[in-house]
């Protein structure tokens, strides 16, 4: 229990900091806001009611004469007070959107820190939902601070100045009054954030899993699994509404207790004041000016136990987004980076290890593995399903880090260099290429954003884009969907090689490039990326086996290991081999038969 408390007052300081510092990002702005709201509220806390008791006194006294004069006075405090109160809310607008803004971007920004396996083991729909929220809250918590919170203050301010200037002891009483007002507010304050807390999570969860599902919304009706997804809401559901259901009820002791005080504190000021007119003590006129200043004072106090709970909901709504934000990265960049050579980009792999470690898994995915790339040269990676293959990308990509060996670029270690500059020498095609809800165009650029429109094109054309962008209502103007659902897995694929091809990187990392791909398009396909390759550095990941017959070299894992390395036709003569098991089973159907040679006949079936 300590640890956790310790770690929510952590969070806690945590949105608090990034808050301070998202209002201090219009500093010019903060400062006129202060600067006009504070006079403002002076004189419309103390001045205004000060000539209205004033104006009482007259009335009193038969003084009529003078009560125009206080009605002016009060006239010109109330321009005045609007005046100012207009120009502190332009600059508190602008210094709220300004600093939402900037709430927005650092939480975007150190969501893309984070690493590879972090996107793995979260729930796309909470953090989208946790990136909007913290900027939405912001806004509440600079209205407390920058609002609610110095008017009430003000207010209270100046009415126990003016009270304890006519009664001391009504002053006195008063300021006890408020104290066990916000005292109580303030304790049950504390255990209803705890809710909000545990609320705050139950959404994120709750905003996961519907996202989770509807983003594969798809695969729900292909299977006929409403039903079962339905129930499984209702599970969370039933979680989520049990803290929502606490949360609600906890208000009901906190706003009745305070209200309750409330009460009678105005009734125990009303019978003092009452009390002391009736052994002369004060005039009416004091009690009229008392009267005011309390109930002012006792409004005040309601509304600062109502800010209280209004930052109740704004901590316990940041708290999830703010956990997510301070999950440090595994994978940083080094102090005093290195830079990669321009030439002679030489990979090589030296006793490399991996090993998968969390929660439902420990298995070594990579164990010893040792390989050296020289520049130019195209390598193929073939194996069983769960040999290692993708992982193996995955490390050199520095996705995630080696828990053993090295992996070096031109002599410098990756984990040496900056993790941008890494990835900026490297054109990637993964297994399942994802395309951005947006246009085909920008999903090409995207490898290279300030390639011309005649660039992207010949890239496309390239990669054969233009076979079936023709066809679309809007050529590349088109709108893929979300991750890409209205293209097909080959169209997909071809946008991202397309994007590969864009990129124009030293070094070429395709991982099963063209398994989506019908034979025709398979052919075409691997003419572009023969053409892309020239000149470059190859590592080609591939179940396929006609996607890398060519290459310079094949090799071959197990378990993580290199069991073979050779040419294709020399990898075929070991008839017990993987490699020629592998082919074996695909030689009828891909690229045909092998003859006595090891050569193969296209035309073959």
């Amino acid at each position: 229990m300590r640890l956790r408390s310790n770690r929510d007052q952590g969070i806690s300081r945590a949105v608090h900091r990034l808050f301070r510092d998202a209002t201090l990002a219009d500093a010019p702005g903060l400062v006129i806001c202060l600067a006009t709201r504070i006079p403002a509220l002076v004189l419309f806390n103390v001045l205004i009611p000060l000539q209205v008791a004033y104006g009482v006194q007259a009335i009193v006294t038969r003084h009529f004469s003078q009560v125009p004069h206080y009605v002016l006075l009060v006239l010109l405090c109330a321009a005045g007070y609007a005046v100012l109160w207009s120009i502190g809310g332009f600059t508190i607008s602008r210094n709220g959107v300004r600093g939402s803004s900037y709430v927005q971007r650092t939480v975007f920004s150190n969501f893309l820190q984070k690493d590879y396996d972090f996107y793995s083991n979260t729930y796309f729909g909470a953090l989208g939902s946790q990136a909007v929220q913290l900027r939405s809250v912001y806004s509440e918590y600079s209205q407390i601070f920058l609002l609610g919170g110095p008017s009430q203050a003000v207010t209270i301010v100046a009415g126990i100045g003016v009270v304890a200037w006519k009664s001391p002891i009504l002053a006195l009483v008063t300021l006890l009054c408020m104290a066990a007002v916000l005292g109580f507010t303030v304790t049950m304050s504390a255990w209803r954030l705890r809710l909000r807390r545990q609320l705050s999570e139950a959404n994120s969860d709750l905003a996961g899993q519907i996202g989770d599902t509807l983003s594969h919304a798809p695969t729900v009706k292909s299977f006929a699994s409403d039903d079962y997804e339905e129930t499984r809401l209702d599970t969370t559901l039933a979680a989520w509404a049990k803290v929502q259901y606490r949360t609600w009820m906890s208000s009901i002791p906190a706003d009745d207790g305070r209200m309750l005080l409330a009460a009678i504190a105005t009734g125990v000021l009303l019978l003092m004041a009452a009390r002391m007119y009736q052994h002369g003590t004060i005039s009416i006129a004091i009690v009229a000016l008392v009267q005011l200043y309390v109930i002012r004072m006792i409004a005040a106090t309601q509304a600062i136990a109502d800010l209280i709970k209004q930052y109740e909901n704004v901590m316990g709504a940041a708290y999830s987004t703010m956990k997510t934000m301070l999950v440090e990265p595994t994978v940083l960049d080094p102090a005093a980076p290195k830079r990669l050579p321009k030439n002679s980009l030489k990979i090589s792999f030296k006793d490399l290890t991996y090993t998968y470690d969390d929660a439902t898994a420990h298995a070594t995915a990579v164990a010893g593995f040792n390989l050296e790339i020289t520049p130019g040269e195209k390598i193929g990676l073939v194996g069983y399903s769960g040999s290692g293959k993708t992982t193996l990308t995955k490390l050199l990509l520095r996705f995630m880090d080696a828990t053993g060996g090295s992996i070096r670029i031109g002599g410098v270690d990756i984990r040496d260099v900056r993790q941008r500059e890494l990835r900026q020498a490297i054109a990637y095609v993964p297994q399942e290429p994802l395309l951005f809800h947006r246009s085909i165009n920008e999903n090409i650029a995207y490898g290279r954003p300030s390639a011309s429109a005649k660039e992207v094109k010949e890239a496309a054309k390239l990669a054969y884009v233009d076979e079936f962008v023709d066809n679309l209502p809007h050529q590349y103007q088109t709108e893929v969907g979300e991750r890409g659902v209205k293209l097909s897995g080959g169209q997909r694929q071809r946008v991202a090689i397309a994007r590969a091809i864009l990129k124009d990187a030293p070094i070429l990392v395709l991982d099963e490039a063209t398994s989506a791909l019908d034979s025709r398009s398979e052919k075409f396909i691997q003419q572009a990326l023969w053409r892309l390759m020239k000149g470059r550095t190859a590592l080609v990941v591939a179940h396929r086996l006609s996607t890398i017959q060519r290459m310079d070299r094949i090799v071959v894992m197990d378990k993580g290991r290199v069991v073979q390395i050779g040419t294709h036709n020399e990898l075929l003569k070991d008839k017990k081999g993987i490699y020629a098991t592998l082919w074996a089973h695909q030689s009828g159907g891909y690229m045909g038969v092998p003859d006595k040679r090891g050569a193969v006949n296209e035309n073959a079936s």
